[in-house]
């Protein structure tokens, strides 16, 4: 699935900050921000297997959740945790998946509605 590698990819990003934010800001947002991407991670990568209302759920949860991540990232780059070019780097890739979130939560929406009940 696409966006669940373009989460993956984002993730692989922060990965490759972490270790060069210092340890008590890693303990606290830079440990939140990680968090919200993995919980995100896996909610994209469960809405692939689930189906009808179950599924849309699961891609609401992941949208919230990369909502909080990107807002725990401003919060970091105001705290200059990360710099300009970091925060840049991983905000199009997270901009990016959020888009393709939204868009397969409204055709999922859209296609459970077009079902006939029997």
């Amino acid at each position: 699935m696409p966006v669940v590698s373009k989460l993956k990819d984002a993730y692989l990003i922060w990965q490759s900050f972490l270790p060069h934010v210092a340890k008590a800001r890693r303990q606290t947002i830079a440990q939140r921000i990680d968090s919200e991407l993995l919980e995100t991670l896996a909610h994209s990568f469960r809405a692939e297997y689930l189906k009808g209302e179950r599924k849309i759920s699961s891609l609401e949860a992941a949208i919230a959740r990369l909502d909080l991540a990107k807002f725990f990232l401003i919060i970091a780059w105001e705290m200059s945790v990360l710099t300009d070019a970091q925060y840049a780097r991983i905000s199009e890739y997270l901009i990016e998946a959020s888009k393709m979130l939204v868009g397969w939560k409204n055709y999922i929406e859209k296609k459970t509605r077009h079902i006939p009940e029997s």
